[in-house]
């Protein structure tokens, strides 16, 4: 069934002769515009009046001329045209009644107006006025002829009625235009007719404005669409609205013009719109910003693990690695990596992406660096850095009186000073101690510096030997430095030792007292250069010399003769001419007599009076504890004697007093008994 719109108009504008004057007002349709005509002079001036809906626009124009034009009369159902001559009191009006009728395409519409009179003999033609003019039915008052009887129906009966009446079908936008009827065209052209709109949808939109755009500024989007309603002088009288959405979700905006604050965040947005005049276009296609923004900071992935200092920890010669420098910003960031060396203020390429691939580490680096440069501006830098913190430990440094050791012993003169650093380039400031070899002892310890310095203010022989720098770090193995000391030193005898300076010995062929003496000496001293002197001439001795339990400890032994008595006395033992030691060789029973009873011979004089038992007990108490003494310095090591029989009897005289005293078993029985 056709779809049809019934409209009914009632058209004015015949030409007639004002009433009170000689003015005849005609009008004429064209592209939307009604153009008033009346006759007269056209050099003469008028004044014209124009009424749009009953409201009067202006009091009066001076018109030179005989037509005015009124623009865009669809927009208003009626408009009046007041026309005077100057000095002439009569108006002499006519009133042009818009007609007009609506329809989407596709559907069907009657058009119909009511003529001032119809033809009695003759065609009265209706056409349609467009872009072209056209005549479409022919009527006359036997019938009606149809030029397309597919498109149009003519329905007004009889033939000759004044009542215009026909159908138009499958409304295209080509059938929207000016419909109007008479005997010729012209006469089709001087008033009345309907204008027929046809709605359909504005073309589907495109959005204009500039989508690359920095952050925190103002976007205009544009929804750009055309009518496509016919004809075209009413389409543009009637601007189309608009409808924005956001990820599908409809703004309240209906401007063409959409204003956006932009933030980062909007990259995320699709903008849409559609545009509507009686019916709504499809919807445009979505945009999206691009967002400019220079980068917020800087991310390293994986995050370093720092330290207490905001530090990297890291061992020299290990590998740091791989590091992914990453940035928000759009355009993308040109990201490099640089390192830079303590030494210098310069910072050297090493990656020219964002990836810092595993990397060998040394102390010199101080610092690994991303750096993120925005491209439209060359000069906005974003930069993101990892100090480094390098663990090492080096080789000891031993330097002694300045000089760096050379592993070469250092020679050194006794009572003269000496200066030891020892330098353990580390990080972190390690443990150093410097150590006598073969001994535990720490001479000196420091965990505040790389540097240990130890000074010796007179060396004596007993510092000769082999030293120890270490450099100890719970990151590292215990590194360390061995170095020599070589004091040299006069020989000397040795007084630390335990060493008896008086002999007793018999005399005869083939008795020597054998000495063992200590001496100190560096370097060792030589046997050719060691001499005795005595109470006699001796003959030749030969001394042997032997390394003790250091380096600057010797053992001279020698053997001395003691042929007979003359042998007895002092002997030096002299070292290149100069003395060493003296020793006294006595007879053994002189030895004990003279040496083991002083004590008792003393006391008894002293006494007196004191009885001889208690003078005898006192004299064999002293005699045991001389005994013992004796045992006492009997070593092996150091000294080896010639001692004479135990059971030997030794008679003590006194002046007062006679006492005997049995040596050995004899001593010991009388000791019981008394």
């Amino acid at each position: 069934m056709e779809r049809v719109m019934y409209t009914y108009f009632l058209v004015c504008g015949l030409p007639y002769t004002a009433q009170g004057g000689p003015i005849t007002i005609s009008t004429k349709f064209i592209d939307g515009n009604v153009l008033f005509l009346w006759n007269g002079d056209p050099s003469q001036t008028y004044h014209v009046k124009i009424t749009r809906d009953g409201k009067a626009q202006h009091a009066w124009y001076s018109v030179t001329g005989t037509q005015y034009t009124v623009v865009n009369a669809l927009l208003y159902d009626s408009i009046s045209m007041t026309v005077r001559i100057p000095n002439d009191g009569v108006d002499n009006q006519m009133t042009y009644n818009v007609s007009k009728v609506g329809s989407n395409v596709g559907d069907s519409v009657i058009i119909s107006w009511t003529a001032p009179f119809f033809p009695q003999i003759g065609v009265y033609t209706m056409y349609h006025t467009d872009k072209v003019n056209k005549s479409i039915i022919q009527v006359t008052s036997s019938g009606a002829t149809i030029i397309d009887q597919s498109k149009y129906a003519y329905n007004s009966r009889p033939f000759t009625s004044t009542y215009i009446n026909f159908i138009v079908r499958d409304i295209t936008r080509d059938d929207a235009g000016y419909y109007n009827g008479g005997r010729s065209q012209e006469a089709a052209w001087s008033g009345g007719g309907v204008v027929l709109i046809v709605y359909d949808k504005p073309s589907k939109p495109k959005i204009q404005g500039n989508l690359n755009i920095m952050v925190d500024s103002h976007s205009d989007l544009t929804c750009s669409s055309s009518s496509t309603t016919a004809p075209d002088y009413y389409a543009r009288l009637h601007p189309l609205s608009y409808t924005w959405y956001v990820n599908n979700t409809k703004r309240g905006e209906t401007s063409k013009t959409l204003r956006v604050y932009v933030t980062r965040n909007h990259k995320y947005n699709q903008y849409s719109c559609t545009a509507r005049d009686k019916l709504e276009s499809d919807r445009s296609d979505p945009v999206q910003f691009n967002t400019l923004y220079t980068p917020d900071k800087l991310k390293i992935f994986p995050e370093p693990r720092l330290n207490i200092n905001d530090k990297l920890t890291v061992k020299e010669g290990d590998y740091i690695g791989p590091y992914t420098c990453t940035a928000d910003c759009n355009p993308p960031c040109d990201i490099t990596w640089k390192y830079k060396v303590s030494t210098s203020d310069r910072f050297l390429d090493v990656a020219s992406t964002g990836l810092l691939d595993s990397q060998i580490v040394h102390r010199s680096i101080a610092v690994f660096r991303c750096i993120s440069k925005y491209v439209p501006d060359s000069g906005f830098k974003k930069i993101e850095s990892i100090e480094l913190d390098v663990f090492y430990l080096d080789e000891p440094l031993v330097s002694i009186n300045g000089s760096s050791y050379s592993n070469q012993a250092v020679q050194a003169q006794e009572r003269t000073p000496i200066y030891i650093y020892c330098n353990v380039p580390a990080n972190p400031n390690p443990v150093i101690r410097l150590r006598r070899s073969g001994t535990t002892d720490i001479l000196k310890e420091t965990s505040t510096s790389e540097v240990l310095s130890y000074s010796i203010n007179r060396l004596q022989c007993s510092d000769t030997g082999n030293y120890t720098c270490s450099g100890e770090s719970k990151e590292f193995n215990t590194k360390q430095k061995v170095f020599q000391i070589n004091v040299n030193c006069k020989p000397r005898f040795d007084d630390v030792s335990e060493f008896r300076t008086i002999y007793g010995s018999k005399s005869g062929e083939n008795i020597y007292v054998s000495l063992a003496v200590p001496l100190i000496a560096n370097p060792p001293p030589k046997e050719s250069d060691i001499t005795w002197s005595g109470p006699t001439r001796l003959p030749t001795l030969i001394s042997t010399v032997s390394q003790q339990n250091a380096i600057y400890q010797h053992l001279v032994k020698s053997s001395i003769p003691i042929k007979d008595r003359n042998y007895f006395g002092n002997y030096t033992m002299k070292y290149d001419g100069e003395p060493i030691i003296t020793v006294t060789i006595s007879p053994e029973d002189n030895m004990l007599s003279t040496k083991g009873l002083q004590f008792p011979t003393i006391l008894l004089a002293v006494l007196g009076t004191v009885s001889l038992g208690v003078v005898t007990c006192i004299c064999v108490l002293y005699y045991r504890r001389m005994l013992a003494n004796r045992n006492r310095y009997d070593n092996p090591i150091e000294t080896a004697v010639y001692e004479t029989q135990r059971n030997e009897t030794i008679y003590v005289n006194k002046t007062e007093h006679h006492i005997y005293l049995e040596i050995g078993i004899k001593l010991e029985e009388q000791t019981t008994t008394l």
